[in-house]
Formats: structure tokens, sequence, C-alpha cells
């Protein structure tokens, strides 16, 4: 087989394994944000006919209190928006691999000089790792607005005084912490793609 003959074959062959372990977790992830998801809802809909006539919205930075509002739609707001993230973030997801391919030039990357010269389909495949990041921050988030869902129930009920502030920044900092083996495994992808397609 000629030099020629091997660009022209499917570059995301090479470097397939990581690939399909990012997809895998994006995949597992995905599962486990829907699981938590419906959680999320039924926990909601099994606190509201307990709730007393005002619940708190808002808590200080000691976890104490300080924002109440009637029991009514604000109880659902979290899970409202715990969707809105789920759905949010899945099309960015969905659509991030065509944007690759059709528009590289808007979207954000790791030694993008090198990124642009793969071929469409070696930039959508380089994108795995983000896709994975992304699901891990939708599992994050719904947990969170779990431990704040429960935490609400048990003061408005008077099982608790406080809400313990420390998860969010425990959120904050897996959050972060994530975007570091983000960026390698992408940096990494970019580079097995531009070798597997001779473009470095």
């Amino acid at each position: 087989m000629n030099r020629l003959s091997e660009r022209n074959q499917p570059p995301i062959a090479t470097g397939q394994h990581p690939r399909t372990l990012a997809r895998r977790a994006m995949q597992w992830l995905l599962a486990l944000a829907f699981i938590l998801q419906a959680f999320l809802w039924w926990r909601a809909v099994w606190w509201f006919p307990q709730l007393p006539e005002k619940f708190p919205v808002h808590f200080n930075a000691s976890g104490t209190p300080d924002g109440w509002s009637e029991r009514g739609f604000m109880w659902f707001l979290l899970p409202i928006l715990g969707l809105a993230i789920f759905c949010l973030f899945g099309v960015i997801m969905a659509t991030i691999a065509p944007l690759a391919r059709r528009s590289p030039g808007i979207v954000n990357m790791p030694k993008k000089d090198l990124w642009m010269k793969l071929s469409p389909e070696g930039r959508a495949a380089t994108l795995a790792p983000t896709s994975a990041f992304l699901a891990f921050v939708i599992v994050l988030v719904e947990l969170l607005f779990i431990f704040i869902m429960e935490g609400s129930g048990r003061v408005a009920l008077g099982l608790a005084t406080t809400l313990p502030p420390w998860p969010v920044f425990v959120f904050l900092a897996l959050v972060f912490a994530a975007l570091v083996p983000m960026y390698i495994a992408t940096n990494n992808a970019v580079i097995a793609c531009a070798e597997a397609e001779e473009c470095a």
C-alpha cells in the first residue's frame, strides 16, 4: 500500500483505544446522570407534601437559611435546573463534533494549528475527552442538587438547622481538577490523530 492510500484510510483507527475509553466513560456517566436526575425528581416529589408553608431557598456562608419561599413552584426549581443543564450539555455534546467537522476555526482546542490540519473525522475523534468531561460535570451538578434538595427539606422540617456549604467547594474542586486530565487526554488525542494522518 503506497503512502497516498495510507493517507486515505480512516484516521480514527489509530488511537481508537483511548477514544473508546473516553466514549465509554461518557456513556456510563450520562447513564448515571439520567438516574440521578430521576432520583432528584423523585425526592422533590417525596418531600413536597411534607413541607411547611415556607421552606428555605437560600443559605449563608455558614449554612444557616437566610431566604425563604412559600411552598410551590420554587421547590421544583432545582430539578428543573438539573434537567435544563442535562439537556444543554447534551446538545453541546451532540453538536460539537459536527461543529469541529464544518467550522473548526471556532472550536477551542490545544495544539490548534496541528488540530486544524486534521481531517474532519480526525478533528471529531479528538473531542471524546471533552464529551466525557461534560458528562462528568452533569453528574456532579446532579449530585450537588440532590444534596441541596435533601438539606433544604431537612431544614424545612426542623430535622436539621443548617445546610453545610462544603459540598459546593468539593464540586468546584472536582470540576477544576478534571480539567487537567481532560486537557492532557485531548492533547494526546490530537497528537495521535496527527501521527495517524501524517500531518504533523
